[in-house]
């Protein structure tokens, strides 16, 4: 449980930075930092996502999986 309070913690976090990465773009690509930037909150935010569903497969298991 407190492993899943952490990944959701920084999985909130990195979605906050994709979308002010996406905001602030204009302002990331005249530094050249936005290609560099993005695609690491991006592919951070697909592991955290992957992480959040592996530690909740019990749930998820439960409700869409359920037999009948």
């Amino acid at each position: 449980m407190k492993m899943l309070k952490i990944v959701n913690a920084v999985l909130f976090i990195d979605f906050l930075l994709l979308i002010l990465s996406v905001l602030f773009r204009p302002v990331l690509l005249s530094k050249g930092l936005y290609y560099p930037v993005h695609p690491i909150f991006g592919w951070t935010l697909v592991a955290l996502v992957g992480s959040h569903l592996f530690l909740n497969r019990k749930w998820v298991k439960s409700t869409y999986f359920k037999k009948k």
